[in-house]
């Protein structure tokens, strides 16, 4: 590494450190002040109070690495413009492109690494101050806890079933309606019961009302037989797949890669489009890189004054364009969730508009 590109980088790095940590603090104090009410109410320990805190620091990290990148590099180049150190540069014969390649390599390494605390961190952070904050603080038994899902569709070649609710905890289903197709696929037999017991045997039922369809021709039926039982039992009848109540209401927050991915074949394989699912995976592969996208939009703007400036003014250009840059991507995420766009470009659509326009400004400066 040469001499400009260290010195380059460690004047990054410094003030990156700054920024992030008045950001953090300042995000934690006004936190606290907000939270800190609820948890005494509660009589929450101390040392589950201070941990909770420390637990959100990762995923305030991931938050604001963007601010914090666009901040410190609009402040650095303001620092070097104010002391003509850019002016000397290009006098030395040291291109604008040559300046902005070790800042570009520490935005990637950046990005690297809010890509890595994002995936091995902050699903396991994020579990625990969720279920601190919602069944602890504000008693709220989450569908994930109990382990119950409602409104339940279960799809084979020759079997539907719906359930009501189901607790996979008990394998207990309520309110079932079971159709049962013969090897035709014409309508063989209809089940409704009030509750339901799976097993590895198969489903015991409860209050059921069953018809058996009889046919004259494969045209139309001739007639059905109904039959009322207080209690039967359908040997080898499959259980619903593990997980399902789990897979259905997880916050996506609490996955990482890996495991939103699993999340996506394994509801796909269940019949359901998972929109919402692709569009926070593609979100978590492209988010990260927001960070080397700060960097591409603060060169121009730094270096466009190549003398003079005012830090507090740098400051306020970063606080701005990465307000405007977040509700630009929450814009995109909407939009990709009501499927008016690809997940894929749903995602990546903020990073590619800016990336183009920080290069298109790039362009106009004085080299």
């Amino acid at each position: 590494m040469s001499v400009i590109s260290r010195y380059l980088a460690t004047l990054y790095f410094k003030h990156l450190a700054t920024c992030l940590f008045g950001f953090v603090t300042l995000y934690l104090v006004v936190d606290f002040i907000e939270k800190i009410s609820d948890f005494i109410t509660q009589d929450i320990p101390i040392h589950s109070i201070i941990l909770f805190f420390l637990a959100q620091i990762p995923t305030i990290l991931v938050l604001l690495a963007p601010v914090a990148t666009l901040a410190s590099i609009l402040i650095s180049l303001v620092l070097m413009a104010r002391n003509s150190e850019i002016i000397a540069f290009k006098g030395s014969g040291v291109s604008l492109y040559r300046l902005s390649w070790p800042l570009l390599v520490s935005g990637f390494l950046l990005s690297v690494a809010v890509f890595l605390v994002g995936n091995l961190v902050t699903p396991y952070t994020s579990r625990y101050t969720n279920h601190l904050w919602e069944v602890q603080v504000r008693n709220r038994q989450t569908l994930i806890d109990s382990q119950t899902v409602e409104n339940v569709w279960l799809k084979d070649l020759r079997l539907y079933e719906h359930m009501d609710s189901y607790d996979e905890a008990r394998k207990l289903a309520l309110g079932l309606t079971i159709i049962i197709l013969d090897p035709n696929l014409y309508l063989n037999k209809r089940i409704e019961a009030e509750r339901g017991f799976f097993s590895p045997n198969g489903l015991r039922l409860f209050g059921v009302k069953e018809k058996l369809y009889q046919y004259e021709s494969r045209d139309r039926p001739l007639t059905y037989i109904f039959n009322e039982y207080e209690e039967t039992f359908l040997p080898e009848h499959p259980s619903p797949p593990p997980g399902l109540g789990r897979r259905a209401e997880q916050n996506t927050n609490e996955m990482n890669v890996l495991a939103l991915n699993e999340t996506i074949h394994n509801l796909e394989s269940e019949g359901f489009s998972p929109v919402r699912q692709l569009v926070d995976l593609h979100f978590k592969m492209a988010t990260p890189f927001i960070s080397l996208i700060m960097v591409l939009v603060g060169l121009p703007i730094g270096f466009w004054r190549e003398k003079g400036g005012s830090v507090a003014l740098g400051l306020v250009w970063g606080l701005t364009l990465s307000f405007v840059y977040m509700v630009a991507q929450e814009i995109s995420r909407s939009l990709g969730y009501s499927g008016l766009i690809p997940p894929l470009i749903s995602a990546w659509l903020p990073n590619c508009f800016f990336g183009l326009m920080s290069l298109y400004l790039f362009s106009h400066v004085r080299q």
